[in-house]
C-alpha cells in the first residue's frame, strides 16, 4: 500500500451526501488500497462495532470515510515530520469519541501507525477544586464543562510529554463522569512508545473568544437568570481567549462534527447520559437524571455551541455534517491545512 509523503491536495470547498459517506474522490488512496487497508482491519472492525454497539449501518464508513481520513492524516504527519497533534471537535454526544478511537484502529491495523486518543473531558477539575473556584469567581463554574474548568496546564504537560522524543511512559488522566471526579492516578493508564499521531478529542475545541459586547444578551435561562452581572460569562470567556485559544492554535488539522442545531445536543446529550446511568446503576452519581436537571445543565455551554455552530465550519480542515438522525449528512473540506 502507497501513502506518499506529501499531504494529498486539498479539493475546492464542497459538501455532498454521505449515503454511505463518502471522501472526495481525490482520496489518498486507490479504491484497491481502500479495499486492502480494510482487509487487514476487518476483525478489528468487526470487534470494534460490536464492542461500541454501534449498528452495522457504521461499517461502510470505514472504506467510505474512516479509512481514507486515517490515511490523509498519516500523510500530513509524515510531512511534518514530528507527532501529529490532532483536534477532534464537536458538541455533546456528536460522536466524537467513537470516530477518534475508530481512527485509531484503522491507524494501527491498516496503517501499522501508533497513535493515541485523550479526551478533553479527562481533564476536568475535580468537584472540590470547581467549588473552590466557583466560591472566588461565579456558583455556575461549580458545574464541569465550560473554559475555566479543566486543568489546561494538565493536558499540555501531557501532551508536550507524548511528544517528547526518547521520554519515559506518560500516563494519561481519566475523568469519571458519572461521579464527577477525576479517577485516582493509579488508575490511569500509560503509553508507553512515542505515537505518531495524537488524537485531542473535545466538545469546544477550535471555539474563540466572542468579543466583549456580545456577551450581554443573554442565550437562555440560565445566563439571565443566574448570571444577571455577566461574571461567569466574562470568565469563561476570558478563559477560552487566555488560556483555551493558544492550546487551540497547536491542533493542526482540525476536524469538526457540525450538528445540524442546538436541540439537537440535548437529545443526543440526553442519550448519553441514559446509557451512563444504565451502565452504573445504583453508583451513578452525575446528577443528570431527569430532563430538568440535563436542561440546565447542557444551558451552560448553549453560547460556545452555538458561535461554534456559526464559525467552525469555514475555520476547520475537515467538517463533518451529521443529521437530527446522528447520521453523516456532509463532507465539507474548505481551505488546505496547514500541517507543517
Amino acid at each position: 500500500m502507497n501513502i506518499d509523503n506529501n499531504l494529498p491536495g486539498r479539493p475546492a470547498t464542497q459538501s455532498l451526501l454521505l449515503d454511505p459517506a463518502r471522501w472526495p474522490d481525490n482520496s489518498p488512496l486507490s479504491s484497491t488500497e481502500i479495499k486492502v487497508a480494510q482487509q487487514h482491519a476487518v476483525l478489528g472492525i468487526g470487534r470494534f462495532i460490536a464492542q461500541q454497539g454501534l449498528p452495522q449501518a457504521y461499517r461502510p464508513l470505514f472504506p467510505g470515510l474512516i479509512i481514507p481520513l486515517a490515511a490523509w492524516l498519516l500523510q500530513a504527519q509524515r510531512r511534518c515530520g514530528r507527532p501529529l497533534l490532532v483536534g477532534l471537535s464537536g458538541c455533546q454526544g456528536s460522536g466524537k469519541s467513537t470516530l477518534a478511537l475508530a481512527l485509531q484502529l484503522i491507524l494501527g491495523n491498516s496503517f501499522a501507525s501508533r497513535s493515541c486518543v485523550l479526551s478533553l473531558d479527562d481533564f476536568y477539575l475535580s468537584q472540590e477544586d470547581r467549588k473552590k473556584l466557583a466560591a472566588r469567581v461565579h456558583p455556575l463554574l461549580a458545574t464541569r464543562g465550560v473554559p475555566g474548568t479543566h486543568d489546561i496546564g494538565l493536558l499540555e504537560r501531557t501532551l508536550d510529554a507524548l511528544a517528547r522524543p526518547g521520554r519515559k511512559p506518560v500516563a494519561i488522566p481519566l475523568f469519571d463522569k458519572g461521579r464527577d471526579n477525576p479517577l485516582p492516578t493509579a488508575e490511569w493508564p500509560t503509553v508507553e512508545s512515542e505515537p505518531d499521531i495524537i488524537i485531542l478529542e473535545g466538545w469546544c475545541l477550535g471555539a474563540p473568544a466572542q468579543p466583549a459586547s456580545s456577551l450581554a444578551p443573554p442565550v437562555n435561562d440560565l445566563e439571565q437568570k443566574e448570571d444577571p452581572d455577566m461574571r461567569w460569562r466574562n470568565y469563561v470567556n476570558d478563559q477560552l481567549g487566555q488560556v483555551y485559544e493558544p492550546l487551540f492554535a497547536k491542533l493542526s488539522p482540525l476536524i469538526y462534527l457540525q450538528p445540524p442545531g442546538w436541540r439537537a445536543v440535548y437529545d443526543w446529550r440526553s442519550r448519553q447520559e441514559h446509557k451512563l446511568i444504565s451502565k452504573q446503576g445504583a453508583a451513578y452519581a452525575g446528577g443528570l437524571d431527569s430532563p430538568d436537571k440535563l436542561e440546565r445543565f447542557i444551558s451552560h455551554y448553549q453560547r460556545i455551541t452555538e458561535v461554534m455552530l456559526e464559525q467552525i465550519p469555514q475555520k476547520a480542515d475537515v467538517t463533518l455534517a451529521l443529521n437530527q438522525n446522528h447520521q453523516f449528512a456532509g463532507l465539507n473540506m474548505p481551505s488546505p491545512a496547514n500541517t507543517a
